[in-house]
């Protein structure tokens, strides 16, 4: 390898150490505002600040997706859109289980969210945890103008989230 080679890896390991050390960071900071959260605000208040955070960032993701594939009035081909064809899911994995009772389940495998709970110690019943229901709700009433409401089913810091979404 020549010398130049060998500075150019040198400065691409520092940067993903800079990345690694940003990341953390900012994990251990998510953690921190939601414990705050959790401490100063009234029962249940804070899951609404979080909710409506994540609603908001999906209202905007839900524009994006429109503007691509236009209003798609079917919740479950919405959600699967998302999903499947996309790239607007950073930092999530998940898949859709079952439709029944006009309910659609699905299960997360992968949250960003997730992981900064489990790097905190924090449960699924964190505050924190309601931006991605919040993310999910926008996203999709941007993409197909219904109101629907994203439920946690079961959550597991170390494994599944499943969840649920009703049309209102």
């Amino acid at each position: 390898m020549s010398n130049k080679e060998s500075i150019h890896v040198q400065s691409l390991k520092d940067e993903l150490k800079d990345c690694k050390a940003l990341s953390k960071a900012l994990t251990i900071l998510a953690g921190e505002v939601s414990c705050v959260l959790n401490e100063i605000a009234e029962k249940g208040g804070t899951k609404d600040v979080c909710v409506s955070m994540g609603e908001d960032a999906g209202r905007r993701l839900g524009k994006e997706a429109r503007k691509q594939f236009g209003t798609i009035e079917n919740v479950e081909e919405a959600l699967d859109t998302f999903i499947y064809r996309t790239n607007m899911w950073y930092g999530y994995e998940m898949e859709i289980d079952r439709v029944e009772d006009g309910e659609i389940h699905f299960n997360v495998f992968k949250c960003f969210i997730r992981d900064i709970l489990r790097d905190r110690g924090l449960t699924t019943e964190s505050p924190l945890c309601g931006i991605t229901r919040g993310y999910l709700t926008g996203a999709l009433k941007e993409l197909t103008g219904k109101d629907v409401n994203v439920e946690l089913v079961l959550g597991d810091v170390n494994g599944i989230c499943r969840k649920k979404i009703t049309i209102k």
